[in-house]
């Protein structure tokens, strides 16, 4: 097998992993994948014509692609989820501290 088919299975491999580690909300997990991904990336970019089996990693790369934007608009979902819940805890601070002070005026 090309040296650039096996690093596109490696690279769908480790995104599929991602997009899973995302619907868990297993953030650091992402993270830390897309550092392996990365230089596979780079060395796997631009393929060798005539390498490889170009049905399948058009295939390979749709996926990857597909995958990506998934666990992009998880991340995205759980940042703004993640932004209400730091709001309306500030709110709890204001209003703790608003009642302490009033209650240290009484």
């Amino acid at each position: 097998m090309p040296e650039s088919t096996t690093l596109l299975q490696q690279i769908l491999e480790i995104t599929r992993e991602m997009r899973t580690a995302a619907l868990e909300s297993d953030w650091e997990f992402v993270q830390q994948s897309e550092v392996r991904r990365r230089p596979l990336i780079e060395r796997c970019f631009p393929l060798q014509d005539g390498e490889v089996n170009s049905e399948l990693a058009a295939a390979s790369i749709r996926e990857i692609i597909e995958l990506d934007l998934s666990i992009k608009s998880l991340a995205l979902f759980a940042h703004d989820e993640l932004a209400q819940s730091l709001g309306k805890l500030k709110l709890g601070r204001q209003a703790a501290s608003a009642y302490a002070s009033v209650k240290r005026g009484s």
